[in-house]
């Protein structure tokens, strides 16, 4: 899976919102994140048509949480800025054959652990993250996932 770096930096700022508690500038934001602050208010555009953020207009005006930290998931932040992330089923089309593939065991496996890291995002929630020693960068994230799943394995 290769996401986005805008996925990224959606989720940063939506730490840095949970973090402050508070309205925050698109040039606070800019500063603390090291994102210039037009893309900054490019992506707080998206984050807010997906109900994630609010803004505040006027002097103190700026952005912050559209719901509580509690209710807005990793898994909520990476399908708004990504879109549909289905196992296309062009997937199991063998390199140089251009048909797609016979067995549908892969395909199948594909969707299992699709669905097994959608329902695991959904539980990563911005109040945890917001208590973790964490940046939000996205590769910390799907650390918490591979964590996950290796404890998992572990339990057997």
């Amino acid at each position: 899976m290769q996401l986005n770096i805008s996925t990224c930096y959606a989720m940063q700022i939506m730490l840095y919102l949970t973090r402050s508690k508070k309205t925050v500038s698109s040039a606070e934001l800019s500063e603390n994140l090291l994102i210039s602050q037009r893309y900054i208010v490019h992506l707080a555009g998206k984050l807010r048509d997906g109900n994630l953020i609010g803004t505040k207009s006027g002097m103190n005006g700026g952005y912050n949480l559209g719901k509580l930290p509690s209710a807005i998931s990793a898994y909520d932040v990476i399908t708004l800025m990504e879109g549909d992330m289905s196992i296309p089923e062009c997937v199991t089309i063998i390199p140089g054959c251009g048909e797609p593939c016979k067995n549908s065991n892969l395909l199948d496996t594909l969707n299992i652990m699709k669905e097994y890291l959608d329902t695991y995002l959904q539980t990563i929630t911005f109040d945890k993250l917001a208590d973790m020693n964490i940046s939000g960068h996205i590769s910390e994230i799907l650390g918490l996932v591979i964590a996950h799943i290796n404890e998992m394995k572990e339990k057997g």
